[in-house]
């Protein structure tokens, strides 16, 4: 019994982590683009380029970027609290 939930895990941990992958890559590229059309909108001078770069390394240290982590943490939470309910109670 314990194996078959070890497996759904490695399964779960396998198709999170693809999620993970997906959902950063949407949300990076939304917010180099919201960066583009911002440099369009406001007519801004100098280097297109490193005006993206500054805006996308504040993004990865921003809260956006640090709130994909839940996509691993709420899942492995309620897997393990369906795991202890279902052995112990």
């Amino acid at each position: 019994m314990i194996i078959g939930w070890i497996r759904l895990a490695f399964f779960m941990l396998i198709g999170l982590t693809i999620a993970y992958f997906l959902a950063s890559v949407y949300s990076r590229s939304v917010r180099r683009e919201k960066l583009e059309k911002h440099w369009q909108s406001a007519a801004l001078e100098g280097d297109r380029e490193a005006f993206v770069a500054r805006g996308m390394q504040a993004y990865e240290k921003g809260l956006k970027r640090r709130l994909l982590w839940l996509i691993y943490i709420i899942p492995m939470i309620a897997f393990n609290a369906i795991f202890f309910y279902v052995n112990w109670f």
